[in-house]
């Protein structure tokens, strides 16, 4: 049995996205999934999937969790999930521990403390912090510009199988993460500066992406050969309303995935949380698979729609 380490931040959005990478049935405990068979890269690639690992036993009597690495080597990595347990999991661990060896260039191993009980697991890979922390030092950013860890949040809630389309560019935070899973990526923007800092950006990490200077309306796509349109569309404060006419910006997005996405495609973007497009939406001919929240600041909350062509 496989166990993966969700965001304490945002746990159902965190679900979400085991369940669009994972794609099978998993279980739930309080920051924590439990799920069956061999997996590879998706914590490596994940935006809130911290890791994932082998379970070797799950109990709520420590001396039982003691019997399975007793006289063994590990780097431990103690994690108490709910923060009213943290008094209590001391002596736990305490126990737990009795005879182990340590060493940093032993296996590594999760102690999880949750809904009362304690789950051992050898960690087998992690969610690649390093690449998101550069991504977010892109030379070109701006007021508004969607942060690395959502973008590649989007891209794996749609996680396509090749082709992804970001018709609303900005600069480029959505293709970079779309690029470094290894996506082939178009991209488009009718603002000419924001292709120009686009472009920028991706050459300056070496990932290439078709781009297009084209109005959404306008995109020069044949229908049903895109597997995926992620996109972060303009709304917020960073936006100045009288220059964007939202509903006719959304209502084209909607009818212009309608038409290039493949059967079974998902659009996936961001929008203001007080913005509802279900009935738009369902009028495109598209079916909304599920909705989440982001909270931003005290002034924006993101709604973030997963959306497919049925």
């Amino acid at each position: 049995m496989k166990y993966a380490i969700l965001s304490a931040d945002e746990l159902f959005i965190s679900m979400a996205e085991l369940k669009a990478l994972l794609k099978r049935p998993f279980s739930y405990l309080t920051g924590l999934a439990l799920f069956e068979g061999n997996v590879k890269n998706i914590a490596k690639r994940s935006s809130t999937i911290k890791a994932i690992g082998e379970v070797l036993t799950i109990s709520d009597d420590p001396r039982e969790i003691n019997e399975k690495i007793r006289g063994k080597c590990f780097s431990v990595k103690p994690n108490v999930i709910m923060n009213s347990d943290k008094d209590v999991f001391p002596a736990l661990y305490k126990e737990i521990i009795k005879g182990t060896k340590f060493g940093k260039n032993c296996d590594k191993l999760d102690l999880i403390f949750t809904d009362g009980i304690i789950l051992a697991g050898i960690r087998e890979e992690e969610r690649d912090s390093k690449s998101l922390q550069i991504h977010s030092r892109k030379p070109y950013s701006q007021s508004g510009t969607m942060d690395a860890y959502t973008s590649r949040l989007l891209v794996n809630l749609a996680n396509p199988e090749k082709t992804i389309l970001d018709p609303f560019i900005g600069v480029g935070s959505i293709l970079l993460e779309a690029s470094w899973m290894g996506y082939n990526c178009i991209g488009g923007d009718i603002d000419n500066k924001m292709i120009e800092k686009t472009e920028y950006n991706l050459k300056y990490f070496n990932y290439e992406c078709r781009i297009i200077q084209e109005d959404i309306s306008n995109f020069p796509i044949r229908e049903n050969s895109i597997d995926a349109v992620i996109t972060d569309p303009p709304y917020g404060r960073s936006v100045n309303a009288k220059d964007v006419k939202f509903e006719e910006l959304y209502e084209s997005l909607f009818f212009t995935s309608a038409g290039i996405l493949k059967k079974g495609g998902k659009l996936v973007f961001a929008t203001d949380s007080k913005f509802d497009w279900r009935d738009k939406i369902k009028s495109s001919g598209l079916k909304v698979d599920s909705i989440h929240f982001i909270y931003l600041h005290k002034s924006l909350s993101r709604g973030i729609y997963v959306v497919e062509k049925p």
